[in-house]
């Protein structure tokens, strides 16, 4: 294809992105982008019966347009990787006693603590035996891989779980099946960037969070989205979230709950000294940065995990990740706000 020429196309899409003229425009311009790449296949085509006038012929760069490729399908289980919290020991013999009890089914199975790095790449889906956190770290694994996660609640705050300890033994035929829907969640990609050189980078299915180190000052911290200056919070931390993550940090610095399914950021201060911005919920495809215009001690993190410290003059870029991560669920669809009250009020609970 060349610049300048009209075509009459029937065109296989490996990447391709099209603005289709009709009847009425058919002597209009009209673009072709062109990605040579062949990592992503699509298989399906399209047929265009009116003539096409290329103007402009680029590699489409890397942005969150971009589309991901196809999410895994429900199937037949042979491969389940199970990865349990350490320090928990309740965790510990629920994994030994899936692994045998799988065994014995001819499933093959992978067994791992959430420090250990063995790869699960061919894992039909991730079991995670422990709290929100262990979910967090098999997210962090599973999500590059495509592999879906089925949590199974064994600390006290459990938004994430699918499955209590006691209803593993029972619901597991359902997931060996195949009999489960999968639900999409939205991740964060966060880069830390010093002189414009890139120090650390992490993906994120919580949140990604700038703060200050015990015992140091309130930092300042001024904000642009979307490349437009905000404001600038002085204040213990600012924090970028996903909808996930709107139920855990950001939930207890007062932010809203947005439906898991979202792929909206939600950015807010923590702690703030006379901001009267409140919590803001942006659009998904806006990149958020905060710059260090003040602050001793500072550093980044992850789902709770240091990524760097920072100095003045650093800045966080945050952009939503065209990774997904996918959660295995047998509940019906609406379980999240069925079940959102009982997640939140834990009166029965107490504190030991």
């Amino acid at each position: 294809m060349r610049v300048g020429q009209w075509y009459n196309l029937v065109v296989r899409l490996d990447r391709l992105y099209y603005k289709p003229a009709s009847e009425a425009m058919a002597r209009a311009q009209a673009t072709v982008w062109l990605d040579p790449s062949p990592t992503l296949v699509y298989n399906f085509c399209v047929a265009f019966t009116t003539p096409f006038l290329v103007v402009e012929q680029r590699e489409v760069p890397m942005t969150a347009e971009i589309p991901i490729p196809k999410p895994p399908v429900p199937r037949q289980v042979r491969r389940i990787g199970l990865f349990y919290a350490r320090g928990i020991e309740e965790a510990l013999q629920l994994a030994l006693e899936l692994e045998a009890w799988l065994r014995r089914l001819g499933i093959e199975t992978w067994r791992g603590r959430v420090d250990e790095t063995e790869t699960i790449a061919s894992c039909d889906l991730l079991f995670t035996l422990g709290g929100d956190g262990t979910a967090l770290r098999g997210a962090r694994l599973a999500a590059p891989l495509g592999i879906p996660l089925v949590c199974v609640g064994l600390g006290r705050l459990s938004f994430m779980a699918e499955l209590v300890p006691e209803d593993v033994l029972k619901q597991l035929p359902s997931f060996l099946a195949g009999d489960y829907w999968l639900e999409e969640r939205a991740l964060l990609e966060g880069v830390v960037l010093r002189d414009e050189q890139p120090l650390g980078h992490c993906l994120a299915l919580n949140e990604v969070v700038l703060g200050r180190d015990r015992g140091a000052t309130t930092l300042q911290v001024a904000a642009r989205v979307n490349g437009a200056y905000l404001t600038t919070y002085v204040a213990d931390a600012v924090i970028v979230a996903t909808a996930t993550g709107s139920t855990a940090y950001a939930l207890s610095a007062g932010g809203p709950i947005l439906s898991p399914g979202s792929r909206d950021l939600l950015l807010l201060p923590v702690a703030s000294h006379l901001c009267l911005l409140p919590p803001l919920v942006l659009a998904e495809d806006l990149p958020v940065e905060l710059v260090v215009v003040r602050g001793f001690s500072a550093g980044v993190n992850c789902d709770g995990r240091p990524l760097c410290d920072l100095r003045t003059g650093d800045v966080v870029r945050v952009v939503r990740s065209q990774t997904v991560c996918y959660f295995a669920r047998l509940q019906g669809r609406d379980y999240f706000y069925r079940t959102l009250s009982k997640r939140l009020y834990r009166q029965d609970e107490p504190f030991v």
